[in-house]
């Protein structure tokens, strides 16, 4: 699909926006300050999907060499969060409808096989974990940003627990995608409501170890998020537009 090239005075907008998500206060290197930088304000839709990136431009207002910012660009192009168009440099991508589609397909996979094969492993402690997230999310149904990280840390425990370590790894590669499209999800209240009462019922076949029904479960699950996703994506490339 090809991308609309964004006209701009954008150039300056992207670096001042850019600035706002640095954070050199941790250990980071700089590189990885603003690799990170870059990426939240691309995932936040912050930078829209065609906007050219201006090395020149932005190197020397966010103040950092062109190799630095060279590094970052590169490993979010790795990322096909950029792509590279002759004649123009760096194009943001960002992410895209078929993305989600793509991502939910793997998820149905990686997700089904972890749950399967935490649930013969989990003790009752490793159920009582699990509770109280489920507990969590229903005392912090309101606050989006709380419930998209509590549905983070129920699906990581079940992936822990599966002791499939290179699942793990694998899921890292996406993480980037799942974690805004989970806050894109907790935006709606219904469907808040309705992934809270999904994550009982995933919850309820782990314990119970009904394989067939957990997979269902999961994928009807996966099936209403991306829906979801999808109409809320739709809404606001149309804002855009």
């Amino acid at each position: 699909m090809e991308l609309t090239l964004v006209k701009q005075p954008l150039d300056l907008d992207v670096a001042e926006t850019v600035a706002l998500n640095l954070d050199f206060s941790g250990t980071s290197s700089l590189k990885s300050a603003v690799y990170t930088a870059l990426r939240t304000t691309i995932l936040n839709g912050e930078i829209p999907a065609g906007t050219r990136i201006n090395e020149s431009l932005l190197s020397d207002k966010i103040r950092i060499s062109r190799t630095t910012l060279r590094f970052a660009l590169q490993k979010l192009h790795n990322e096909h969060l950029l792509e590279h168009s002759p004649g123009k440099g760096m194009i943001v991508k960002g992410i895209t409808i078929k993305d989600a589609y793509e991502i939910f397909a793997i998820r149905k996979s990686l997700d089904c096989l972890a749950a399967v094969t935490a649930m013969y492993k989990m003790t009752d402690e490793d159920f009582n974990e699990l509770e109280q997230i489920l507990l969590l999310m229903n005392q912090h149904y309101r606050n989006t940003e709380h419930l998209s990280a509590l549905f983070t840390e129920f699906n990581e425990l079940i992936y822990e627990k599966s002791q499939i370590f290179r699942l793990k790894d694998t899921m890292i590669n996406i993480k980037n995608y799942l974690s805004y499209f989970r806050d894109l999800s907790a935006h709606s209240r219904q469907r808040r409501k309705n992934a809270i009462d999904d994550h009982q019922k995933i919850y309820d076949c782990m314990k119970e170890r009904n394989e067939k029904q957990l997979k269902l479960q999961i994928e009807h699950h996966l099936d209403a998020a991306l829906l979801c996703i999808v109409r809320e994506m739709t809404e606001l490339n149309s804002i855009a537009l």
